[in-house]
């Protein structure tokens, strides 16, 4: 990406589109073979993401352009 450019916030519906291709290729890679696996990877999935945003609402971000 060009330094001189900045760069475009998806849409809404963009990022819910770019989350469900991530999710299913994480779910795809957990080699899931019941129900009961697919929603422990999307458990361990939502606490990764937890996490995350607790981080991100709790620590300073110095952005450089």
């Amino acid at each position: 990406m060009n330094k001189n450019t900045p760069s475009k916030v998806l849409t809404q519906k963009e990022m819910q589109r770019l989350a469900l291709i991530h999710v299913q290729a994480y779910v795809n890679a957990c080699h899931c073979q019941s129900r009961t696996d697919v929603l422990q990877a999307l458990t361990h999935w939502q606490d990764v993401g937890a996490e995350m945003a607790d981080f991100i609402r709790h620590t300073r971000i110095i952005i450089i352009h």
